[in-house]
């Protein structure tokens, strides 16, 4: 809790967000239901079950507003990440009916399944992958409401012509993933909470920042983020960890993500550091063996210093952003700056950031999930 009281102290321009028990205590049916001035649901509109029953007003990404009765109690998205921000926001719930069948397999291999077991049970018929809807069986779930990307738009004005709320969301930038954790706050009476979590978002990557601060650029390290085989992102994917961790994509020339590449092109840029993400099934053992047909990685200075690695998971993949992507700027600063960063423990990181924000102890076991599968060489 130390960071939290620390922001307090610090960041009173943030304005009423009573951090102290706030990143734990937003779990189970005891939890107390602060608002902000905001809120549009009020105390004396909540039932026997604390279930809000005024209107709310949602404003997505596309300025759209949405008008639900009250708290939704079925809830369906095809969103890839949102159960793990949304269970970062709400706790365990049984209202998100609904997700994309990518979520479930994320899951099964992520922290999330120790803290959030309901989700389990999420129906996955109703979409698949590449995020189309089928109507028939989205409609014998009875959502209140579906999250939807924002340039999905057949999808959205397929279930909207069918009498169903979408709330369309955008995907990228800090800022987007800050509104995604907003919405969801104002959606389920957590605004509070909400405030609380990108508040903590910042404080912590904070810490990080003020270490890289006194680099100079010349110190970057060069690193090459790979989405699959000879594919890597550009600029405009994952700018925000690239720069406070203290590196710098040689990549970011191009624009885009899972952009095709030839060996020619790697070699010419020579990273220090190779990440793979969590995408894709390659592994670092397939580059640092030269496992891959018709290619030589041996003679890259990554390969040859071992440094290789697969982005972990946690409540989800560290790749895109999300509510633990303050762990993935501690973990990318604590592989290129070591000496800089000589002092930071990450599986200590790993367990007090679970602590505060699910208000949930991993195990030896579950930090080693997370942690121990960064290199397999």
């Amino acid at each position: 809790m130390r960071r939290i009281k620390y922001f307090m102290l610090t960041c009173v321009t943030v304005g009423c967000m009573a951090l102290t028990g706030g990143c734990q205590g937003a779990r189970g049916e005891g939890v107390a239901k602060e608002k902000s001035e905001e809120s549009v649901i009020t105390e004396a509109s909540r039932d026997e079950k604390g279930i809000g029953k005024e209107e709310i007003v949602i404003v997505d990404q596309l300025g759209k507003e949405i008008v639900l009765d009250g708290v939704p109690e079925r809830v369906a998205t095809t969103i890839m990440p949102f159960p793990y921000i949304y269970y970062a926001v709400v706790g365990n719930s049984d209202h998100l009916i609904a997700c994309n069948p990518s979520s479930l397999l994320a899951y099964e291999d992520s922290a999330l399944k120790y803290m959030y077991p309901e989700l389990a049970h999420a129906n996955t018929e109703f979409v698949d992958t590449s995020f189309v809807v089928n109507i028939e069986e989205l409609l014998k779930l009875e959502p209140e409401v579906v999250f939807q990307w924002n340039y999905m738009e057949e999808e959205i004005a397929k279930m909207e012509a069918a009498g169903i709320k979408v709330v369309a969301l955008q995907y990228g930038t800090l800022e987007d993933l800050e509104t995604w954790i907003r919405i969801i706050g104002k959606m389920f009476d957590k605004e509070k909470r909400a405030e609380e979590l990108i508040a903590y978002f910042h404080d912590s990557v904070g810490e990080v920042t003020e270490k890289i601060d006194t680099l100079s650029l010349e110190d970057y390290k060069n690193i090459l983020i790979m989405s699959d085989n000879l594919k890597v992102n550009g600029s405009g994917f994952y700018e925000y960890y690239v720069g406070k961790s203290g590196a710098v994509n040689p990549a970011q020339d191009l624009s885009g993500e899972a952009l095709n590449v030839n060996m020619e092109q790697i070699y010419q840029w020579n990273p220090d550091i190779i990440y793979i993400g969590n995408f894709t099934s390659m592994q670092p053992s397939d580059i640092v063996g030269n496992k891959l047909e018709g290619q030589d990685w041996s003679v890259l200075d990554a390969v040859a210093k071992g440094q290789v690695y697969k982005i972990p998971i946690g409540g989800y993949r560290w790749d895109p952003p999300g509510v633990e992507t303050p762990l993935m700027v501690k973990w990318l600063a604590k592989i290129q700056h070591p000496q800089l960063f000589e002092d930071l423990d990450m599986r200590k990181e790993v367990s007090d950031f679970y602590k505060e924000v699910y208000g949930f102890e991993l195990t030896e076991a579950m930090l080693d999930e997370i942690l121990n599968d960064t290199q397999d060489f």
